[in-house]
């Protein structure tokens, strides 16, 4: 990464969540207060694990997750965060952003979830803002065929997104829901989408406690190159 590059993008979500059976019923404010304590042990296990990291190079110290920013600095391409309550596993990593047409790393980090925890529900982010927007959202839940959106500002689905909110038992009239509707054409598919099937652990509560592991990570050569492809402008 050269040193005169920059961070081209001005807001980002970029994240992995998996939900381990038996699922916990919806989060919300009340109950993000009562969730389990964050497990900095596994953690380290978890951000080791992943395809995009070469070493763990320093642990810092942990944050809440409501607390957290997004990529501004070249430096801040290197940290990793891992939030571990229970049986919720929750991953963000700037390796894991793109455009649509530079990298693939967060398809082949959700891959890699699948094969390890085909028991858990799965789902991965992507939105990156600028002038202009581009989002992909995946989608594990046992049991059903996975599903992929993306684009810019028209979405290309593959597979069937109320196949798995049925799955899951998602209300119809629930925020994120509207593929249940029969007079919904082609409703957005988004965040709050993502929510039904995490018990909604995309959202960060405003009063939250939820704490989060940082780790400052290595990378092997194509991973930087990735990450500057999609992250850097001069």
């Amino acid at each position: 990464m050269s040193p005169n590059q920059q961070v081209a993008w001005r807001q980002s979500v970029i994240q992995i969540t998996r939900v381990h059976p038996p699922c916990p019923a919806p989060f919300d404010h009340h109950a993000a207060r009562r969730a389990p304590a964050h497990d900095p042990v596994r953690a380290r296990a978890v951000v080791a694990a992943l395809p995009t990291v070469a070493t763990v190079a320093e642990e810092l110290d942990p944050v809440r997750r409501r607390d957290l920013g997004h990529p501004n600095h070249l430096e801040d391409l290197d940290l990793v965060t891992v939030g571990c309550w229970g049986g919720i596993v929750q991953i963000s990593d700037p390796a894991f952003g793109e455009d649509g047409i530079l990298s693939t790393n967060l398809d082949n980090a959700f891959q890699a979830q699948v094969k390890a925890h085909p028991e858990a529900r799965i789902t991965a982010v992507c939105e990156m803002y600028s002038a202009e927007t581009y989002g992909k959202y995946l989608a594990h839940v046992p049991g059903q065929p996975d599903l992929a959106v993306d684009g810019w500002d028209e979405q290309f689905v593959t597979g069937d997104p109320a196949r798995l909110l049925r799955a899951v038992g998602a209300n119809s009239g629930a925020p994120g829901a509207e593929c249940l509707d029969p007079d919904q054409e082609e409703p957005y598919l988004g965040l709050e989408y993502l929510n039904l099937i995490t018990c909604n652990l995309h959202s960060v509560w405003a009063n939250e406690r939820l704490m989060v592991s940082v780790f400052r990570v290595t990378r092997t050569e194509d991973v930087r190159y990735d990450i500057a492809e999609a992250w850097l402008r001069d």
